[in-house]
């Protein structure tokens, strides 16, 4: 292992420590999560298991013709029929969920991305 090898490993390796879940690319190109790793590094590659995170939506991706309500008011719904300002959107992943099929699931006004 090369020097810029071995600050991976132990940023890894002290995630671990501060109970992050680490994750380990299997023999079949998948990502198993482990509570024990071998720490094996010659033979597997480690990560620290990216968590989601949402972000608001951007214009484009408004759901028009969803129902979207707010959190601490959930009997009050509108019909999402505009895309609004990004600052407008911004509150909308604070503030409000939004449903397509009728109210029956809710979901947070925003995308998911994983981070690193």
């Amino acid at each position: 292992m090369n020097i810029e090898q071995t600050k991976e490993a132990i940023h890894v390796m002290q995630a671990f420590v501060d109970g992050k879940e680490v994750q380990c690319l299997a023999h079949n190109k998948e990502w198993i999560t482990t509570d024990q790793p071998a720490w094996n590094f010659p033979s597997y590659i480690y990560r620290i298991k990216p968590t989601a995170k949402f972000r608001p939506w951007t214009a484009d991706e408004v759901p028009l013709g969803a129902w979207m309500r707010f959190k601490r008011n959930p009997q009050d719904r509108v019909l999402l029929g505009w895309v609004s300002v990004q600052a407008d959107r911004d509150l909308w992943l604070d503030e409000r969920e939004y449903s397509t099929d009728g109210g029956v699931t809710w979901k947070p006004c925003g995308v998911v991305e994983e981070s690193k």
